[in-house]
Formats: structure tokens, C-alpha cells, sequence
């Protein structure tokens, strides 16, 4: 076995591999760390963009939610409440007519051509005729139409569908006496002020006329006061005037 040779003067150079291999890895490193650092701050942007287009909806819809809100239009105020009660004839239609023998399967109230498109089911033809004739005899339905009639044989009874279309009229009732109300109400407010303009210048008319028969008395009192006084005064002058036929 042969015994190794140790050179004891030899410097003591460690191997540069490890330093550039541990530089390496700290450059790749930090050029990851700075790429994840950019995609965060990407989703960040993204996050932010999003937020901020889902506040503008959100923004966008409660302006028209609260459009007809405490808004000084009376135009806008008219067509809502117009909106408001578009159905109210329609439904005192149905809710008038209806019994326990007629089954209600759909309704459709179309509010822009004052339509009610129904299906219903009775026990017999005749009950479904005398329903329609009793919508078309009210005063607000306009024109009432069987669009179709199908028998069903059962089970577990026989029964009639029919799908019927109403017209109902307009409905007109309550913005027209909101107006009246209206015009009422300036026409009371108008007679109570030319009620109270005579009135008031009949109470400055007796005012002055009081005022001027005070003063007119006080005039004469001084003037009546002031005679006895006078009478008084010419005597004693005429005697200040001629003593001697005093001494006569």
C-alpha cells in the first residue's frame, strides 16, 4: 500500500464551481421574485378595473331605480303613477267575475295594448260563455274574444279549457281627479284671497273714517274752550283802553 503524498507548502485554493453555481441560483431567484411580483401587480390592476366597472352598474341601475323618486317632473310623476295603476282595471276584471268553478291555468296582462290573454277550465261550455259574456257586459272591458275551446274527457271529471283574450279600456280614473283635486283646491285658495281683499280695505276705510271724526271733535272741544276765554279778554282790554270813563 502506498502512503500519499502531502505537499504541506501548497497554497489552499478552493474550487470557484460552488460561488458561481450559489450566483446562479441568486440571479435566477431574483428574476423570478420580480416576475411574480409583475403578475401580482397585473391581477391587482385587473381586480381594480373589475371593481371599478362593477360600481359604475351598480351606480348606472340605482339612478334608474330611484329615477321616478323625489323627482320635480309632473310629466314623469303622471306616466308613474300611470305605470303604477296600468293593471288595476284588468284585475278588477278577474277578481269580479271569477268563482269557485272556474280554474285560472295563465294570465298574461300585456299593458301596452290593454290585453289580458287567459286560460281557464270550467265544468261545461255554457259556464265559460256566461263568463264571457259577463266580462264583455262590464263597463271596463272594451271587447272580449274566445280565441279556442278544448273539451278534456277526464280524468278524473270532464272539463272545458278555453283561452279567452280581453280588451279592457283605459284607465284614466285616478290622474284625472288628482287634477281636479288640484284645480279644486287653487279655485278655494283664489275666492278666500279676493274674500279677504274686501274685506280688508272695508276695515281701512272704517279705520280712517274714525280717525277723522276723532280729530274733527277734538278740533271742536278746543275750539269751544277757547271762546269763554276770549269773551273774558275783550273787557278787561276795553277797560285798560279808557280809564277815565271807568272813574266816571
Amino acid at each position: 500500500m502506498k502512503a500519499p503524498v502531502i505537499d504541506l507548502h501548497r497554497p489552499n485554493r478552493p474550487g470557484a464551481a460552488v460561488g458561481l453555481l450559489a450566483l446562479v441560483v441568486g440571479i435566477v431567484a431574483l428574476i423570478a421574485a420580480m416576475q411574480y411580483r409583475d403578475a401580482l401587480k397585473e391581477q391587482g390592476e385587473a381586480l381594480d378595473e373589475r371593481e371599478a366597472t362593477i360600481a359604475k352598474q351598480e351606480a348606472k341601475f340605482h339612478v334608474i331605480s330611484n329615477a321616478h323618486r323625489e323627482s320635480g317632473d309632473a310629466r314623469m310623476a303622471q306616466l308613474m303613477a300611470q305605470q303604477r295603476y296600468a293593471t288595476e282595471p284588468a284585475r278588477d276584471l278577474i277578481e269580479g267575475g271569477w268563482h269557485p268553478n272556474i280554474a285560472l291555468l295563465s294570465l298574461d296582462f300585456v299593458t301596452a295594448s290593454r290585453q289580458i290573454n287567459m286560460q281557464f277550465e270550467t265544468r261545461s261550455v255554457q259556464e265559460a260563455i256566461s263568463y264571457a259574456d259577463w266580462l264583455q257586459a262590464q263597463p271596463g272591458a272594451e271587447s272580449v274574444a274566445i280565441k279556442r275551446q278544448i273539451q278534456k274527457p277526464g280524468p278524473p271529471a270532464p272539463s272545458v279549457e278555453t283561452s279567452l283574450q280581453v280588451t279592457w279600456k283605459a284607465f284614466v280614473a285616478r290622474p284625472v281627479a288628482a287634477s281636479a283635486v288640484a284645480a279644486a283646491v287653487s279655485a278655494s285658495a283664489a275666492s278666500a284671497a279676493s274674500a279677504a281683499s274686501p274685506a280688508a280695505s272695508a276695515a281701512s276705510a272704517a279705520s280712517a273714517a274714525s280717525a277723522a271724526s276723532a280729530a274733527s271733535a277734538a278740533s271742536a272741544a278746543s275750539a269751544a274752550s277757547a271762546a269763554p276765554a276770549a269773551s273774558q279778554a275783550r273787557p278787561q282790554a276795553s277797560h285798560a283802553a279808557h280809564p277815565s270813563g271807568a272813574r266816571r
